[in-house]
């Protein structure tokens, strides 16, 4: 994953710009990342940029969705 996306922390927002499709790993990786520094950081949103992204397949989207549930979970809003 290094390289293709980016994450920066501001504030109390996490912001993700994904710069490339990510495999089927990396997304798993990236959402376990994101998940994890909600938590780290006491994040109040993550703002994600998938322009980056040539096609959101259904898996993509079933991992986008699950890190919002997680991090709603561990109090981002």
């Amino acid at each position: 994953m290094p390289g293709k996306v980016a994450i920066l922390t501001q504030r109390d927002y996490l912001l993700a710009t994904i710069q490339g499709d990510l495999s089927d790993e990396e997304v798993l990786a990236l959402r376990d990342e994101l998940a994890e520094r909600v938590g780290r950081h006491r994040a109040r949103a993550i703002i994600i940029d998938a322009a980056g992204f040539d096609v959101i397949d259904s898996f993509v989207a079933r991992s986008l969705r699950d890190l919002a549930v997680t991090a709603k979970l561990r109090g981002a809003l």
